[in-house]
């Protein structure tokens, strides 16, 4: 099955999401499931999933940096907090990637991709959750979030919004109570 999803989402055409809040925009598959709105209470927060015989999900949200943290502390910090085997920055951005925690608990057998950008006091988080197993499947995906810039166009004016911490159970929850205060 990971030969088939990897042809899907590699001869699919993407979608473009332009968030209205923060005026940021991903590409992702069109046969991926856009979760209503009505379930998302975070400002700027929207996640696209696959879940037909297996569940990938692609996630963006931001997150407030009232620390003012660099790119690199951010990266330090989260890092640990997220069991990352993989972390690397550049100047306004840093990757994560490494196996999938809920609440602190390994979900065997998945692994997640994360990528940080830095804009202000804010962090604009675009991330991907998948079985191990489909890696080679979900490359092109990993691929777009590397290289994904959260405006394709002119900056917007990002309104000051106050985030409360979530009470869900998703792989983005974490990322959350991670950061430091």
């Amino acid at each position: 099955m990971p030969d088939l999803l990897g042809r899907m989402i590699n001869e699919t055409p993407m979608n473009i999401y332009r968030d209205e809040v923060y005026g940021y925009t991903i590409r992702y598959p069109s046969f991926f499931e856009q979760i209503p709105d009505s379930l998302i209470a975070e400002a700027g927060c929207n996640i696209f999933r696959f879940w037909n015989w297996v569940q990938i999900e692609q996630a963006v949200y931001v997150l407030p940096n009232p620390n003012s943290m660099t790119v690199k502390q951010g990266m330090d910090s989260l890092a640990n907090a997220l069991h990352a085997t993989d972390a690397r920055y550049d100047a306004d951005s840093f990757i994560l990637s490494g196996p999938l925690y809920i609440d602190d608990s390994e979900i065997s057998g998945h692994r997640y991709f994360s990528k940080y950008v830095q804009h202000r006091k804010l962090w604009f988080v675009q991330s991907l959750a998948y079985p191990e197993e489909y890696s080679l499947a979900v490359e092109r995906l990993i691929k777009q979030i590397e290289d994904w810039r959260i405006w394709e166009e002119d900056k917007p004016r990002i309104p000051e919004i106050h985030f409360r911490r979530p009470q869900t159970s998703t792989h983005r929850s974490t990322r959350y109570a991670a950061l430091p205060h």
